[in-house]
């Protein structure tokens, strides 16, 4: 089950990732302390072996953290519908200014080339794909702050249906989870993740969709708080 849904995941962020399969596409952590770690997903959803070369280079923001970027491996190699792991370790140095730094994450495809292809002189080598995906980490004790204004919620013929907008007055971006829970958050509903910028606003029409399965759409109707949360922690928590 957790590998269907891992396949799913990959195909939806390679539809607008380069056709790359790789999950998270972020990084958003804290890199001063003692740093963060983000592990990489990798599918081969293709039937030919496909391998895999990273790299780092520096963005355009003057705030930049490639060098202090450690990465393992350096390259990979998968298998037709084989899954696999690429690990980044950030830490920025003490003393570093507050604020979000970032780097380009490079990911470039290449297909594998057996022997007898690497012994031919009609040979090529070919890039199936070159993914430049910019990741950021932040340094200080940043966060997220939302403000939310004229939020509805209808429930009716097995749909949800918000209206309202949510925005990021904090100092820094992340990527958020948000829930329909009952008052003491001890069940709840997913109702999709978001990133969301500095100064970003967002329309809660987003989470708008249809509940197909009737007991599930008959305990969301008794829950009675959104709830937002970046990772374990909750950011927001609003009665409906």
């Amino acid at each position: 089950m957790k590998k269907n849904i891992f396949i799913i995941l990959m195909i939806l962020f390679s539809r607008v990732y380069s056709y790359v399969n790789i999950h998270p596409v972020n990084f958003d952590k804290k890199i001063s302390g003692s740093g963060e770690v983000v592990e990489y997903y990798l599918y081969n959803g293709t039937t030919s072996g496909i391998k895999y070369l990273f790299s780092t280079e520096s963005s355009k923001n003057e705030k930049d953290m490639t060098s202090w970027v450690q990465y393992y491996p350096k390259t990979l190699s998968l298998k037709p519908g084989q899954e696999g792991v690429l690990k980044v370790f950030i830490k920025a140095p003490r003393d570093t200014e507050v604020g979000e730094y970032t780097t380009i994450l490079g990911v470039k495809e290449m297909p594998v080339i057996n022997e007898k292809e690497i012994k031919s002189k009609t040979s090529t080598l070919k890039v199936l794909t070159n993914l430049k995906m910019e990741i950021v980490g932040y340094v200080g004790e940043l966060k997220i702050d939302l403000t939310i204004k004229d939020l509805f919620l209808k429930r009716e013929n097995n749909r949800v249906d918000f209206s309202g907008k949510i925005k990021n007055i904090g100092s820094r971006r992340g990527t958020l989870s948000f829930y329909l829970s009952d008052s003491k958050n001890r069940n709840s509903f997913l109702l999709g993740n978001k990133r969301i910028l500095i100064n970003e606003e967002l329309d809660l029409k987003e989470f708008n969709q249809e509940i197909k399965d009737e007991i599930v759409f008959k305990n969301i109707k008794r829950y009675n708080t959104l709830l937002i949360k970046e990772n374990d922690t909750t950011i927001m928590k609003v009665k409906i």
